[in-house]
């Protein structure tokens, strides 16, 4: 730990500097032309755009201009040099001339017609008439100071940066950062340009006018837009492989605690379900499919750091707390998904399901600014399947007794005297509230900037005793130390804290038991009876909510330092370290309870603490030329990291006092403990190389290689290559007279290999077990003589390694009618070579489970396409785009192993899921039910010796009249065929609508719920339990229905133990995901009303998961597991909530 505080110790002391910046004020200053020596007309001169677009060139950076604020001016050749830092190069090409620069976000450059002295007549400069320095205001007898503010049409905030000239003049002036101009005009009919990149320009009459207040609408064109890539950046238009982007303004219309539900839907080709509607749960992510039964979770990247994804399980509870929920959405500045191989393989062993890439905010040259976002709202059930009524249960019940045989329960003789009962499934749930507050301020000078942020979420369940908190700080300070050297460092701070209930219906959790509740019952009463009409395994949820005390909690530090030389021009050298240390405990508390059938003869408390610490150091070097229409970058690197895992626990029982919730208060006896720990490394080399002719031709090679301690001795390390090209057609001579239509043409394509490390650390060595009674033996008699013995549970395999994946992608950029149509389109075909596989093992092997060995193959093909429309009528602006992605899975090998059983329901011996050759991973498996039998000489005994009347009827799919396994078919598979996303944005004047539609169709869903809420029946057990209202329309003799059974306490046909399509349903759905409604008061108003502390104010209002359109018959379609081999398979998970917040968002 005191390597890690001194490898940051930069970092805390550039933050500290935080409160002497946030007095820091951007000075603007003018550079006169020295005088001229008389030897001007002897001297070379150049337009002084042809100088930047050079200068463009050479440093491989991004100068934005508008081509009329350089084109008056022209330059001597000697002032154009290339042996300094491209600022002070800059500033001394366009401080002669009045104009200044600023550095964007991004990392390119704006020039901006700055406000300056005018420049000498002296400095004029022979052969330029058109612009020669000195101003060319006409002279007016008579001036006026002409004065206002500038914004942003679409949200009302401060313009900093616009240009504002007197048209057919030099002379001008720049907004300040709070959007403010003041220019000196002659009185009378003057026109003033308002102009900035990105905006639309706008002249505007000031005839009598003294004060014009301007907005300024943003153009269609996104301008050499740059996006992150592993180890660097790139511009939009020059990217070779598949990449999508989302902004922090895409992120922040979504008012979520996660940023992974905020991308869901937005991004083609990734398919993201939320696991549980439990606040703060995790997502499961995939992107392009699933290529292996096990991991298939994307690598995170936050901020150059590789961070771990595994979700935190909530004790007692049956879902856990999503990895990623430690970083606050409003501290992302980007997200970049890195869908091809080509684009992960700078990620080499860890790349293969993909990798996301984070950028968080950073702090940017100007005054402090201040900016504090507040919301709060309430969180409910969007639906709730109706259960049967008191009257409806006794009624239900009655019946099932008579048709099994036993007499029905007096206390449900008479049906009609119950009325509704209890609803005790709407009583375990609520109206949940939540809150979010997010406090951030940022600013800096020239050389030294830096950002603090401070978050906290509060987030109640919408099932009882549930909740989710979350605070969190981050501070990022950038120092530069000179034109060559530059430091930057970020820390962020994380703590949560989780309640949890088991809500798995298989495992006794209290949405199970509420459920099953008899409606008869008071709310607060005990289950009694003799187990034949009330189920022994039964229990009160209410009660049992608050006798269990399940929480996590919590906290993780991470972040990075760099620093970064440049040795010469264009070639910088990069160090950086950075570290994630997390630390959870979780405790699990369950009190003495005797209610009824259900008995807990004495207290139990599990508590366990693991640690997570890893650290990453790399190296890099990266070198930018340019030689005339050949333009070339490279980065070479080296990576090394170590992450350590350790966990320690114990349990106890038996306390004498409950007042008493620790382990050492439990009986000595009674008391267990384990611990584990585990170590990993990884040791990897890369490089990549960028080559482009005029902008045209574009092509990228990258290739890693890795070395994993994870892997056996004879593959210890690996090799990820990959390569990629562009052709921009758009910029081909031929296509100049389309250019008003076509304005950006790319094709491309990649091929790439990656892979996958995600398997248990030294899963390659054998695997022994002792300590277990049956392994002992004895030498003589009696107990002393026991002698602890060991068994061998799996052999080794010295030549286990990654799996790997290999891809191709051809892909389509483009753009129309001034970038108004929008256009990217992938075709992809993505193959897991190697999966992990068991072998078979014959009962004389000696040992329980075979080696894993990479004998698997899985393929993933697909379609993505992304279109969409932006443009504006009047004020009103619009922007609508839809993605979709189609996606086959397939198995292509299981190298000599046999098809892959899925895991049985909890309780039973159903098994759901089958993977085989040529079908997709994890697809349901049963028998196919062609209806029911509906009197008893339909029975064919021979096939179904045990059905009886109103039972199901199986199919003979082959036909030789007995039923077996062989008669199982493919039921479905959780993969849909096809997901989409609508996104649109509206505005008009300071209002703004968001809204995101998602969707799925081509999948099925498992219903295992039925199990239970359709046979009145505990599947696992004895007596009667509660039902879905469904259950009023089964079998009964005459009725002719044909796809619910009879009720019975018996079940020998297995109508419900046996896998089959009655449990199937269509998974397909399409959900409102995000509506958000905002309006940003007028600037001047807030201003003066506030004395311009508060630069401006934004309301807002969201919805999420408001409307569901769905045939699903269970509580949500949106069922979602890490292990593909359960993926939509509902055991009755917690609900996703429909929430609806608002809020407000102010600028200090």
């Amino acid at each position: 730990m005191k390597k890690a505080i001194r490898l940051f110790l930069p970092s805390f002391l550039l933050v500290g500097c935080l409160g002497s910046i946030c007095q820091a004020q951007t000075l603007a200053r003018a550079e006169r032309l020295p005088q001229s020596n008389g030897q001007a007309e002897q001297v070379t001169y150049r337009s002084l755009r042809e100088a930047v677009s050079e200068l463009k060139n050479h440093y491989k950076v991004n100068i934005l201009y508008e081509a009329r604020t350089l084109d008056p001016f022209r330059i001597p050749e000697s002032r154009l040099r290339f042996n300094e830092p491209v600022e002070t190069v800059l500033t001394h090409l366009l401080g002669p001339f009045g104009l200044s620069f600023k550095r964007m976000k991004t990392g390119g450059y704006v020039v901006i017609a700055g406000v300056s002295s005018p420049p000498s007549t002296a400095g004029a400069l022979p052969g330029n008439p058109a612009g020669v320095l000195t101003e060319q205001r006409p002279v007016s007898p008579k001036e006026k100071v002409i004065q206002g503010i500038v914004k942003d049409e679409t949200n009302g905030q401060a313009l900093p940066g616009v240009s504002i000239t007197l048209k057919g003049t030099q002379q001008g002036t720049t907004t300040d950062a709070d959007g403010r101009y003041r220019l000196q005009v002659p009185d009378g009919n003057a026109v003033l340009v308002f102009s900035f990149i990105g905006f639309e320009t706008r002249e505007l009459l000031t005839e009598s006018q003294t004060e014009l207040n301007v907005s300024l609408t943003p153009s269609n064109q996104v301008l050499n837009e740059v996006v992150v890539i592993g180890y660097g950046t790139k511009r939009k238009q020059d990217l070779t492989g598949a990449i999508s982007s989302v902004n922090s303004t895409d992120l922040q219309k979504v008012n979520t605690s996660n940023f992974t539900s905020a991308i869901q839907g937005k991004v083609p080709g990734v398919y993201i379900t939320q696991t549980s509607g439990a606040p703060g749960s995790a997502s499961s992510v995939r992107i392009r499919g699933v290529g292996t039964t096990g991991a298939n979770q994307p690598l995170y990247v936050i901020d150059g750091v590789p961070m771990g994804g595994e979700s935190m399980a909530v004790p007692g509870s049956s879902y856990g707390i999503d990895a990623m929920s430690i970083l606050n959405p409003n501290d992302i500045e980007s997200i970049e998904v890195l869908k091809d191989a080509a684009s992960a393989a700078i990620y080499g062993s860890r790349g293969a399901n993909g990798v996301v890439l984070v950028t968080t905010k950073r702090g940017k040259e100007g005054a402090a600014v201040v900016t504090l976002n507040a919301s709060a709202g309430v969180a409910r059930l969007w639906r709730k399947p109706e259960f049967l009524n008191a009257r409806e249960f006794a009624t239900m019940a009655n019946e099932m007794a008579v048709n099994s045989g036993i007499k029905p329960n007096p206390e449900w003789v008479n049906p009609e005297s119950f009325g509704e009962g209890t609803d005790m499934v709407g009583l375990i749930f609520r109206q949940a509230p939540v809150q979010n507050y997010d406090l951030s301020i940022s600013g800096g000078t020239k050389n030294l900037k830096a950002r603090l942020s401070l978050g906290y979420n509060d987030q109640a369940g919408t099932i009882i005793e549930t909740y989710y908190k979350r605070y969190t700080a981050r501070a990022t300070a950038d120092l530069k130390a000179g034109d060559k050297l530059n430091f930057g460092g970020s820390l962020a701070f994380s703590s949560t804290e989780s309640k949890g209930q088991n809500t798995d219906p298989m495992q006794g959790g209290i949405f199970n038991l509420a459920q099953q509740f008899f409606p008869t019952l008071a709310p607060d009463a005990p289950f009694f009876g003799d187990g034949v009409y009330y189920t022994s395994n039964g229990d009160n949820p209410l009660l049992k909510a608050k006798s269990i005390d399940n929480k996590l909690f919590g906290s993780r530090i991470y972040g990075s330092t760099f620093g970064e030389y440049e040795i010469t021009v264009g070639l910088k050298f990069r160090t950086s370290v950075g570290i994630d240390a997390n630390f959870n405990r979780l405790r699990s508390w369950e009190g003495k309870v005797q209610r009824g059938f259900y008995v807990r003869p004495r207290a139990t408390l599990s508590e366990s603490f693991d640690n997570r610490f890893n650290w990453l150091i790399e190296n890099t070097l990266s070198y930018k030329k340019q030689i005339g229409d050949h333009s070339f970058s490279a980065v070479i690197g080296q990576s090394a990291q170590k992450n350590r895992f350790n966990t320690i626990s114990a349990t106890g029982n038996g306390f004498l006092s409950e007042e008493l919730q620790v382990i050492n208060a439990s009986d000595v006896s009674l008391r267990t403990t384990s611990g584990t720990n585990s170590n990993a490394t990884l040791a990897s080399y890369f490089g990549r190389i960028d080559y482009q002719f005029n902008d045209k031709y574009l092509l990228s090679a990258s290739l890693r290689r890795d070395g994993s301690s994870n892997f056996g001795p004879n593959n210890k390390w690996g090799y990820f290559p990959a390569l990629s090209g562009g052709w921009r057609i758009s910029e081909e001579a031929f296509m100049t007279p389309l250019k008003t239509v076509v304005n950006d043409l790319k094709l491309r394509a990649s091929w790439g290999r990656v892979g996958s490390d995600a398997i248990p650390a030294f899963g390659y060595l054998s695997t022994i077990r002792n300590g277990n009674a049956a392994d002992n033996y004895t030498l003589g008699t009696g107990s002393q003589n026991i002698i602890i013995g060991s068994t061998l549970v799996r052999p080794g395999n010295a030549d286990l390694k990654w799996e790997t994946t290999q891809q191709l992608d051809i892909g389509l950029d483009a753009s129309f009618f001034g970038d108004k149509l929008y256009l990217t389109a992938d075709y992809y075909k993505k193959d897991n070579i190697g999966m992990l596989i068991s072998l078979p093992v014959s009962l004389e092997a000696g040992f329980q489970n075979a080696p894993s060995v990479n004998g698997g193959q899985v393929r993933n093909t697909g379609i993505e396409l992304l279109l969409g429309y932006r443009s504006k009528v009047g004020d009103f602006r619009y922007n609508v785009s839809a993605n979709v992605s189609t996606l086959k899975n397939e198995v292509i090998s299981l190298g000599v192993g046999q098809p892959i059983v899925g895991p049985t329901l909890a309780g039973s011996s159903m098994t759901m899921t089958y993977t085989k050759v040529g079908e997709p991973i994890g697809y349901y498996r049963g028998y196919v039910v062609d209806g029911i039998y509906q009197t008893s000489q339909e029975i064919n005994k021979t096939f179904q010796p045990n059905a009886i009347a109103g039972d199901f009827k199986y199919r003979d799919v082959n036909g030789d009249g007995a039923l077996t396994d062989a008669d199982k078919v493919n039921l479905g598979k959780p993969w849909p065929d096809l997901t989409y996303g609508v996104n649109a944005d509206f505005s008009y004047k300071g209002f703004d609508l968001n809204l995101l539609l998602q969707g799925i169709t081509g999948s099925q869903l498992y219903h295992a719920n039925k199990i239970t809420n359709y046979q009145m029946k505990y599947y696992n057990g004895n007596g009667i339990i509660n039902g879905v209202k469904d259950i009023l329309n089964h079998w009964t003799p005459g009725s002719g229905i044909n796809d619910q059974p009879g009720l019975k306490f018996t079940d020998a046909n297995g109508n419900y133990s046996n896998a089959s399509s009655f449990y199937v349903e269509n998974g397909d759905y399409l959900r409102i995901r995000n509506v958000a409604l905002g309006y940003n008061l007028p600037a001047d108003v807030i201003r003066k009303a506030t004395r311009n502390a508060v630069k401006s104010l934004r309301l807002y209002v969201t919805a999420q998961n408001l409307f569901t359109f769905t045939k699903y018959t269970g509580f949500d379609p949106e069922v979602g597991s890490a292990n593909p081999l359960n993926a939509g398979i509902d055991t009755g998970v917690y609900p996703l909530p429909r929430t609806i917040t608002g809020g407000l968002n102010i600028v200090f």
